[in-house]
């Protein structure tokens, strides 16, 4: 039953206050719902807040996610680029293995060229090396040449040259500088000089083995040399004696040693691997070993010229031409003999008169001092 329908049958009295109580009881009803609204509002509020925050939170975490994804992609492009170098370099250093592989193997060949250039050098006749003057392309380095010097120095008109056999005597005519020479009733002046030679110093000669070629000596000398090449070229024509197909043989005059040329390579390094052969001479009941070596050719490659003084030779110049050649010649040579004069005993002289010309020709007089 509704509040009206209690209230009917109520007097005034009674309906008032019924209906003050109703109105209290839903002021009470409204505070409390008011209340209800406030603590609602409030939650909401709160609620708000902790969304705002939420969101803020996502935002942040959002950016701190695109931020991490900016650097993850950044640490990748960096890795990649690293990659990408680490990958070029090790290009680089397979090329440069390659390289240096091949320098190895260059070395190699060179050093095993070197030890055959040495074991052909410890084979090689128990001669004196002369340099005969041949050169031949596509050399490789192998033997140093010991040259003897033999100088030829050009001699103008109106000059003399003159070697005393004693040093002392050189050096105190140099010392003088300027003579006074006594020809009968005048008297010439003429200077004196150190004579500066050239000469060389250092040869460098680049060798290589030839490849069809091989070297014979300490061979029998008593034979005449039809009988003896023949019976090399016989005997090293023969597959059964580790040869082939002779093409020439030669006969080193200087040497006695017998230089044979192949018509095939192969032959001629086969054969030098081993030092000494058997060969069969007629006449010679036993068969007699001969040494097989390497043949050298070479290659000048560099020369080095020095100038140096001659201890013993005085150049004088300053001669004029005012008697016959061989007069003027005894006077000069005479002067120089007399120590008075501070000359000496005269090994070798010379004079060409003005108008003329010369070449004096040295050779080592005492290796020594050369």
């Amino acid at each position: 039953m509704d509040f009206l329908s209690q209230i009917v049958n109520m007097d005034d009295a009674l309906k008032l206050e019924a209906i003050q109580q109703e109105i209290k009881r839903h002021k009470v009803s409204h505070d409390a719902l008011q209340n209800d609204i406030m603590e609602l509002e409030k939650v909401k509020g709160e609620q708000e807040q902790k969304r705002m925050e939420i969101m803020v939170r996502v935002e942040r975490l959002q950016k701190s996610m695109e931020d991490d994804k900016l650097e993850k992609d950044r640490q990748d492009l960096n890795l990649q680029e690293r990659i990408n170098e680490a990958m070029a370099e090790n290009d680089t250093l397979l090329k440069e293995q390659d390289n240096i592989r091949e320098e190895l193997a260059r070395f190699e060949e060179e050093r095993l060229e070197l030890e055959k250039q040495l074991k052909i050098s410890s084979s090689m006749p128990q001669k004196r090396w002369i340099f005969n003057g041949n050169t031949e392309e596509n050399g490789k380095p192998g033997v140093i040449f010991d040259l003897k010097p033999f100088i030829r120095y050009p001699i103008r008109g109106g000059s003399a040259l003159i070697t005393f056999e004693d040093e002392a005597v050189a050096r105190k005519v140099l010392d003088m500088k300027e003579h006074e020479i006594h020809l009968g009733d005048c008297r010439i002046k003429i200077q004196a000089h150190p004579l500066k030679l050239s000469m060389l110093e250092n040869i460098e000669i680049l060798t290589r083995v030839c490849k069809n070629r091989i070297l014979v000596s300490e061979i029998p000398k008593n034979m005449p040399d039809n009988q003896l090449l023949d019976k090399l070229e016989l005997h090293f024509s023969k597959q059964r004696n580790s040869g082939g197909e002779v093409d020439d043989v030669e006969l080193l005059e200087d040497s006695g040693n017998v230089v044979i040329k192949f018509a095939s390579e192969g032959i001629a390094e086969n054969l030098t691997r081993k030092e000494f052969h058997q060969v069969e001479f007629r006449g010679i009941k036993k068969s007699v070993p001969v040494r097989v070596s390497p043949f050298i050719i070479g290659e000048i490659v560099k020369t080095t010229l020095c100038d140096i003084i001659s201890k013993k030779s005085v150049l004088f110049t300053g001669i004029p031409d005012i008697m016959d050649e061989e007069t003027f010649q005894d006077f000069l040579e005479i002067h120089f003999q007399k120590p008075s004069n501070g000359g000496g005993e005269v090994d070798a002289f010379t004079y060409i008169p003005e108008g003329k010309s010369g070449i004096a020709c040295f050779e080592v007089d005492d290796e020594n001092e050369m």
